[in-house]
């Protein structure tokens, strides 16, 4: 496909993905997609719940003698570390088979298959929400929330939303054309939760160490940012917000333009 046909094709989609009828198309299957999820009922979204309490009580269990000293409000530096992470980890593992388990509605339907995507991450969304409201009311709790707060999570969510839904795209791809990606992702993304600085500081490694994990793990500078909105009054250095703005924008748009130009492989090879 050369430049001007791909650049055609770009145009004709989002024209498509802009019009009315299919902003009501999507936010029916938005609906549709959590009326069928276990957070519609309460008893579904309390035992979601529940699991992260556990999870953080645990962590706070093992870990907070250690790492948590000179940490103030160690327990929503835990939370905040565990939802952001198990949203990416949740969210992407969903995005991965968008394309694989709904191929018949893509080649035999007039819905944009970006659609697709976005009424599958809807579910993840609508419990991270809960638990981001949740953040919210702990840190105003403790005094940490301020107005420059609530301006920079508009900043952090949106790059951070982006960098899911690109990573997710790339993923539902490359799972059409190789079905082992589903297991290597799966190891991968078990690792986060130690890779990622979810129990510990940055500053408790080594300068090294610390480097790598900052650069070469795309989640540290936005767990970074969300413990900024919910800890520390919305102060963020300026690097790190242009690392999650760049960072969430770029595969976000790297991963669009792929999945425009092999869209149709990946679904004949699923």
């Amino acid at each position: 496909m050369n430049r001007r046909a791909f650049a055609s094709r770009f145009g004709a989609r989002a024209r498509r993905l802009a019009r009315p009828a299919n902003r009501t198309i999507l936010l029916e299957m938005v609906r549709a997609n959590i009326k069928a999820s276990d957070y519609h009922s309460f008893l579904g979204g309390t035992w979601s719940l529940i699991g992260t309490a556990v999870m953080l009580a645990s962590m706070y269990y093992v870990f907070s003698r250690h790492f948590g000293r000179g940490i103030p409000g160690y327990p929503l530096y835990l939370l905040t570390g565990i939802i952001m992470v198990n949203f990416f980890i949740t969210a992407t593992s969903y995005l991965l088979k968008v394309l694989s388990y709904n191929r018949d509605i893509a080649l035999n339907s007039t819905i944009p298959r970006e659609n697709l995507v976005l009424a599958t991450i809807s579910i993840n969304a609508w419990k991270f929400a809960i638990e981001l409201a949740i953040c919210t009311v702990i840190s105003l709790a403790y005094g940490f929330y301020t107005w420059r707060s609530a301006l920079l999570f508009i900043l952090v969510l949106l790059s951070f939303l982006a960098l899911v839904l690109g990573v997710g795209l790339a993923l539902s791809l490359s799972f059409c054309f190789a079905r082992d990606v589903e297991h290597v992702w799966a190891i991968l993304a078990r690792l986060f939760l130690f890779i990622t600085p979810v129990f510990y500081s940055l500053e408790s490694l080594s300068p090294t160490m610390r480097a790598l994990i900052s650069w070469l793990n795309p989640l540290a500078p936005f767990l970074d940012a969300f413990r900024a909105v919910f800890m520390r009054g919305g102060t963020l250095a300026a690097p790190v917000l242009l690392h999650c703005l760049l960072s969430g924008t770029l595969v976000l748009a790297a991963a669009y333009l792929v999945f425009l130009r092999w869209e149709g492989e990946a679904l004949d090879r699923t």
